[in-house]
């Protein structure tokens, strides 16, 4: 599979917005997020300092729809722990086993306390920026506990897939984070429709 260097910006969400109306800021109904959706923009567009930040305060369904409209998809939780780190340097973080400090990534020992433009950090092993911190990753794996027990029952595993209800699984930590939260094997999970300040995504496909 392929998985997107960067995350997804402002600037290329508000291109999908403009192409497609129904996930403007003004048009998602009610019921599909929390009250909070891109709660940052300003008369329907990112202010011109944000347009190279991650977007966020974005549903899950937004996400999807997203990597759809790029004829992409939201990677796996395995694809996204298989990404962050290479497997000619193993490590406990992206970079390797040291722990994380203010010139690897944006966390939230360095006081900042919000998101910064992609790609500020250097990249991991794989070329890939922000695998962990700055913001969180929805993933496409719905959220079942532990690895254990989301293997103990195939079948519900199979129906939460298709559940659009069903929390997801989030992956790499963001700015408010703390060292392990950014572990590349730390999981969490988050609320389809609850979009907030440190969630954001980034695409994945298949390889041809």
């Amino acid at each position: 599979f392929y998985i997107d260097r960067y995350d997804v910006t402002n600037r290329a969400f508000f291109e999908f917005v403009s192409d497609l109306a129904g996930w403007r800021k003004d048009a998602l109904d009610s019921d599909q997020q929390n009250g909070r959706y891109l709660e940052h923009w300003v008369d329907d567009q990112p202010a011109d300092e944000l347009l190279d930040h991650p977007v966020v305060f974005v549903t899950w369904h937004a996400a999807v729809a997203f990597c759809d409209w790029q004829g992409k998809r939201l990677p796996t939780e395995p694809e996204f722990e298989w990404a962050a780190q290479s497997s000619d340097r193993p490590g406990e973080f992206p970079w390797g086993s040291e722990l994380p400090d203010d010139d690897r990534v944006n966390w939230g020992a360095n006081g900042i306390d919000t998101t910064v433009p992609v790609g500020s950090y250097p990249p991991n092993p794989r070329g890939l920026y922000d695998m962990s911190g700055n913001v969180w990753h929805f993933t496409a794996t719905p959220w079942l506990g532990t690895y254990a027990e989301a293997l103990a029952d195939p079948e519900a595993a199979a129906a939460a897939v298709g559940d659009p209800g069903v929390r997801r699984v989030v992956r790499g930590g963001s700015f408010g984070a703390n060292a392990a939260n950014l572990r590349v094997r730390y999981r969490d999970s988050h609320r389809p429709y609850d979009a907030r300040e440190m969630v954001g995504f980034r695409c994945a496909r298949l390889a041809d």
